[in-house]
């Protein structure tokens, strides 16, 4: 199971982020969670006014977590 992460940044203030996790439904595969990543990265500005799409990410989840979630932002790859 997969984990998809965006990170979205303020366009007037790239320091100002916020880190998006899907909550949707479970993604099995690779292939899942990077098509999801996409559609959460498309749908950012028609959301969050003000907020672009920066980078993505697909995380294994290990077994008995729901998340890998924490409260720093990974560096643009």
């Amino acid at each position: 199971m997969f984990e998809a992460l965006v990170l979205a940044c303020l366009i007037g203030d790239p320091t100002d982020c916020i880190q998006l996790e899907n909550t949707r439904h479970p993604l099995r595969t690779y292939a899942q969670c990077e098509a999801r990543a996409m559609e959460m990265g498309s749908a950012v500005n028609q959301y969050m006014t003000g907020y672009k799409a920066i980078s993505w990410k697909c995380r294994p989840l290990q077994q008995g977590k729901f998340t890998n979630v924490d409260s720093t932002y990974w560096p643009n790859s």
